[in-house]
């Protein structure tokens, strides 16, 4: 039996999946890319008495972390990201912020990740897989034995991040995709940051990087 329940609110200007995956027996908490409406987000955590420890970004952009402040004050927990994308938090023309929605926002994270950190929380371990290309420092975590995978950006159901922003490159994320992702067993769940769930199985056969490698190979 799962012990991780995971809700999904579909929030902000671009459509973006907010989760707050929490403990089903202790009800603690965490959230991955707060994207906006931060009050949707705390009337959700109140609704079903949970308690928040940690707010997890799968990357900078603006569209994924407009509610941090606000989840910060009300909550005082701590924020993660990869040390590559760090940056983008305080500068909102790296973050997209500037260019797409006019907004000047800026926050920042407490702990920086390493490829390959593990983070412990919901008394589970969660590793943060580092998958560059959609920027810089985009990453994924992983809790393996809940088959649980926040993907961000990275990958979509049939479908991956863009390349064409700040710190986006497309034979990074074609890398990351085949190489990090589509490696993890087929029964893995994979959470995006926008549209529909999927799993490891069904874009192994379907999304176009797979497709991509197997006729052509990767570039190394």
């Amino acid at each position: 039996m799962n012990k991780i329940g995971v809700y999904v609110l579909t929030l902000g200007p671009v459509q973006t999946n907010v989760y707050i995956a929490y403990n089903k027996e202790s009800l603690e908490c965490f959230i991955v890319d707060p994207s906006a409406q931060a009050g949707n987000i705390i009337d959700t955590i109140k609704e079903h008495n949970l308690k928040p420890v940690a707010i997890l970004l799968t990357h900078g952009h603006f569209d994924h972390i407009m509610a941090v402040n606000e989840l910060v004050k009300e909550y005082n927990i701590k924020v993660y990201i990869s040390k590559f994308d760090d940056e983008m938090l305080y500068d909102s023309r790296k973050s997209g912020g500037s260019s797409f929605i006019g907004s000047g926002y800026v926050t920042k994270a407490d702990v920086l990740l390493n490829d390959g950190d593990v983070l412990h929380l919901l008394d589970k371990d969660i590793v943060f897989i580092a998958t560059p290309g959609h920027t810089k420092g985009s990453g994924c975590y992983y809790i393996a034995d809940e088959k649980l995978l926040f993907s961000g950006d990275t990958v979509f159901r049939e479908d991956c991040g863009r390349t064409d922003l700040y710190g986006g490159d497309n034979p990074s994320i074609i890398k990351s995709i085949y190489e990090k992702v589509l490696t993890l067993p087929d029964d893995v769940n994979i959470l995006p940051g926008h549209m529909d769930m999927t799993t490891v199985a069904h874009e192994k056969k379907y999304n176009p990087v797979a497709i991509y490698v197997k006729k052509h190979g990767i570039d190394r």
